[in-house]
């Protein structure tokens, strides 16, 4: 296929620009960072090398990164492939009322990427279409590789197989002992759940859990720090570090985990959990949260099979675990299970999502969001399911209500009955719900595009 081609003209337009950001910056970065921050022995050894390499970071990204990603839809961050049935006019984000236009969330990433300082910590949270993590692993991968060391680690994650469900291709999970699964999405399932809006139980007397990246070619990440969300208040089990030696073990009683501290970095882990008494009762595991003290951006993807809006209000915990993640943008992809629900309730979807909007701003007030519209789909896979329309009009009135931005991708796809055509072209599933791998890779890369396209116009208004 065609590719779209020759962003030369566009760099050499911009460097004129891109050099009065980056004189702002390099003037900055000379007062306030005079001498190299002494790094202690237990510190990691690349930890150095980000003050080492902070001038060359923004030279780099002031010249080179930023130009060659930020262009317009069809010139997109990684030069796809021109797809005719792709609507590139309608991947732009839309705001449908006085915005910042995510001020708050790109000066967090100014300083990151043009002082190496500071953690930037984006969510996305939906049902199955992120519960696999391949399309919100695209946006992960592109937001920490666009600029040189990004990567701020992994951050909070679920072992989606302790629950008995499919578990994201690159990192893996085993236990022993009994574990039951509950998901929020399942209205006979009762239990007590957080943001994850999955839990791992188990009664057994004595289990294990041993967590590694597959490595390879896939994601990779390590780590110094592990928080492990449970039932701290709780003194019927302990956890048992065996799998490597930590330096410190605290208990955060305000957002309910156990850490684990290390004085050096790995990328593994096993514990043995144990019951302290003959007393009949359960251990309930909400996530594990992966965290390095380097600079850098975190993207959280939250998912469950089936999940709705409704769904995650049933998470009594969903706020206090959200403080682990204070999230600085939330992309928010629930609505493909609302509308498949032939009693759909707009007022209430949109009701729902007012809720966890508060939530969320509970914890930062200073939070963006963004609302992306629901994915063309069929209903029982023989009727194109029209009620896409009623939940893309609710979050239009959201993201003015809220004073956030919109990606269409309903539009993006074609509108209704384009699934079709992405079936045709192996970018969907049979099922007429789903995307396929390279579908989910394709909706990364738009999004991107359409949040750096923003990032550009941040960074000209910066000119001016």
């Amino acid at each position: 296929m065609k590719c779209t081609t020759n962003i030369n003209t566009q760099i050499k337009k911009r460097k004129k620009q891109l050099m009065t950001v980056f004189n702002k910056y390099i003037v900055r970065f000379l007062f306030c960072h005079t001498e190299f921050i002494e790094v202690s022995s237990k510190q990691k050894q690349h930890t150095l090398l980000f003050d080492k390499l902070r001038v060359t970071r923004m030279i780099f990204c002031a010249l080179l990164i930023i130009p060659s990603f930020l262009l317009n839809a069809q010139n997109n961050p990684h030069l796809l492939p021109e797809l005719k049935f792709v609507v590139y006019d309608s991947s732009d984000i839309r705001f449908y009322n006085d915005s910042s236009n995510y001020a708050n969330f790109f000066n967090k990433l100014d300083t990151l990427i043009f002082e190496g300082k500071g953690k930037v910590n984006v969510m996305q949270i939906g049902g199955s279409h992120i519960q696999a993590d391949i399309w919100s692993d695209q946006l992960r991968k592109n937001f920490q590789n666009f600029s040189p060391n990004l990567n701020g680690g992994r951050g909070f994650l679920f072992p989606y197989r302790l629950a008995h469900t499919n578990n994201p291709y690159y990192y893996k999970c085993t236990s022993t002992g009994d574990w039951t699964g509950f998901r929020n999405a399942l209205m006979r399932h009762d239990t007590t759940w957080g943001v994850s809006g999955i839990t791992a139980s188990t009664q057994d007397s004595a289990v294990s859990l041993k967590f590694w990246f597959r490595g390879d070619d896939t994601p990779y990440y390590d780590f110094n720090s592990i928080k492990i969300f449970h039932d701290v208040d709780s003194t019927d089990y302990c956890i048992e570090l065996i799998s490597d030696s930590c330096s410190q073990i605290r208990i955060n009683r305000e957002i309910g985990y156990t850490e684990f501290i290390f004085d050096h970095y790995i990328d593994s882990f096993e514990f043995n959990i144990f019951r302290q008494d003959t007393i009949l009762s359960s251990f309930n595991l909400y996530g594990i949260s992966l965290d390095n003290n380097d600079p850098g951006l975190v993207y959280t993807s939250i998912g469950v099979n089936g999940a709705s809006t409704k769904s995650y209000l049933r998470g009594k915990l969903f706020t206090q675990h959200l403080k682990a993640v204070n999230p600085d943008l939330v992309i928010f992809c629930i609505g493909i299970n609302d509308a498949y629900d032939p009693n759909f309730c707009e007022q209430c979807y949109e009701n729902n999502y007012d809720t966890l909007v508060s939530w969320i701003k509970s914890v930062n007030p200073n939070v963006e969001f963004l609302f992306v519209t629901n994915n063309d789909s069929y209903y029982k896979r023989r009727y194109p399911n029209k009620r896409v329309f009623k939940a893309r009009d609710a979050m239009i009135r959201l993201a003015n209500r809220h004073n956030a931005g919109l990606w269409d991708m309903f539009n993006v796809m074609g509108g209704l009955g384009s699934v079709d055509t992405w079936i045709k072209h192996g970018y969907a599933k049979r099922d007429k719900i789903h995307l396929t791998k390279n579908g989910y890779i394709l909706m990364g890369n738009l999004m991107f595009s359409a949040i750096m396209k923003e990032y550009d116009k941040h960074l000209q208004n910066l000119i001016k």
